[in-house]
């Protein structure tokens, strides 16, 4: 089963599909690679607008592009790419931007140096609030900070997702593999936004890193996400 963790493809939500019509082409191209779930993820920023008024646009992007959906299409979950903010600590209602069906919440890091603090606010997501938490495209922010000081958040009860395009490029293809041989990825996404970028597919990235570590690794991604969507511990899933 594929399952995408991360997209963009509800219509003139967030920086994603424009417009139904671009959300039915993406889902085309999910389609015809074989997709079978796909979680739509908008961008969350709590500093713009509230839960609830996320929670209302989105559900109403979602309802718009229904009536255009094919049969071969993906099924579509709900869910959010929640932005990191110090403001997050203290949102009990976090467990309404999680995915579909599970306690899982997508979350995105700020493409900065991560600190101690960082640490500590993730820390915290994880103890106190009631959310389970997959940290969105893990390979981005070593652009940006140290291997250990994001593999010390990664090492929190959390999971890590993995963008297919990151795959396609030498830089960040040896970050994803550095990631995955330590065990920090538990699954993939395409984080598909527009038509026009072109963004790598799921079964691009599956064949990347089948090639590299076997067929082990991509049944291990497929058990992963199973799991996560059926909700299952941390500890269930890490095994």
């Amino acid at each position: 089963m594929k399952i995408d963790f991360h997209s963009h493809i509800l219509p003139g939500i967030d920086d994603g599909s424009k417009d139904i019509d671009e959300s039915v082409q993406l889902l085309d191209i999910m389609a015809a690679d074989g997709v079978d779930i796909v979680v739509a993820t908008p961008h969350f920023y709590c500093t713009r607008r509230s839960i609830h008024r996320f929670l209302e646009r989105r559900n109403k992007a979602y309802e718009s592009l229904k009536p255009h959906l094919k049969p071969e299409h993906p099924k579509i979950l709900l869910g959010a790419e929640v932005l990191y903010d110090d403001i997050l600590i203290g949102k009990d209602a976090l467990s309404r931007l999680t995915i579909e069906g599970t306690n899982f919440m997508l979350l995105e890091m700020p493409y900065t140096r991560l600190t101690e603090k960082h640490f500590e606010g993730v820390e915290k997501i994880v103890e106190e609030l009631d959310v389970k938490v997959l940290v969105a495209h893990i390979e981005r922010y070593l652009n940006f900070t140290s291997y250990k000081s994001l593999t010390d958040i990664l090492d929190l009860e959390v999971l890590g997702q993995i963008n297919a395009e990151s795959l396609m490029h030498w830089k960040s293809r040896s970050n994803c593999f550095k990631l995955i041989k330590n065990g920090y990825v538990q699954v993939m996404g395409t984080d598909m936004h527009r038509v026009s970028r072109g963004d790598a597919t799921l079964g691009q990235g599956i064949e990347v890193v089948e090639k590299k570590f076997g067929g082990q690794t991509v049944s291990d991604f497929e058990r992963n996400g199973k799991m996560i969507l059926s909700d299952r511990s941390f500890e269930e899933i890490i095994g």
